[in-house]
């Protein structure tokens, strides 16, 4: 089964200093959010022979082991979905020396693809659509921001 989607996007033009600046561009905009309860109804609503509460519990075991293993800094393969591992943003050193635990400025999930879902094949599974009605700018909760909050965060 091949699953397709539509890609909303929404330009923008760079303001920062640089030689991208005043240049438009396009990010990735999410028009909604699908709680977890709604994701485990949607689930359970496309002929699963599991009850809502059985995946539901599946799930939230899974997320905790998931959160268990990547915290102890394994990666964790779940199967096409991606490579789940736990990456961090530092400040430079200048030496080896001098770099410290106080260097770590972040921590963040890292998802890796798979051949399925590899950037090629999902640019070919998505249809572009420009979101225009859109209200706000992308940092106000539309996604598609730029930066360290588009990163995954294990909750």
């Amino acid at each position: 089964m091949t699953t397709t989607g539509t890609l909303k996007f929404r330009k923008y033009q760079e303001k920062r200093a640089g030689d991208f600046k005043d240049k438009w561009y396009g990010k990735a905009v999410q028009d909604r959010m699908v709680e977890f309860e709604d994701f485990v109804t949607h689930m359970s609503e496309h002929n699963s022979p599991y009850s809502r509460g059985v995946i539901h519990g599946v799930l939230i075991d899974m997320l905790s082991c998931l959160q268990e293993l990547v915290l102890d800094g394994k990666s964790v393969r779940l199967g096409e979905l991606g490579l789940f591992s736990i990456g961090m943003s530092t400040s430079p050193a200048a030496t080896a020396q001098e770099f410290t635990a106080a260097n770590i400025k972040g921590v963040h999930l890292n998802v890796r693809n798979t051949k399925t879902w590899s950037n090629q094949e999902l640019r070919k599974r998505c249809r572009l659509t420009e979101l225009t009605a859109y209200a706000g700018t992308p940092q106000e909760g539309g996604g598609g921001g730029g930066g360290e909050d588009d990163r995954p965060v294990i909750e």
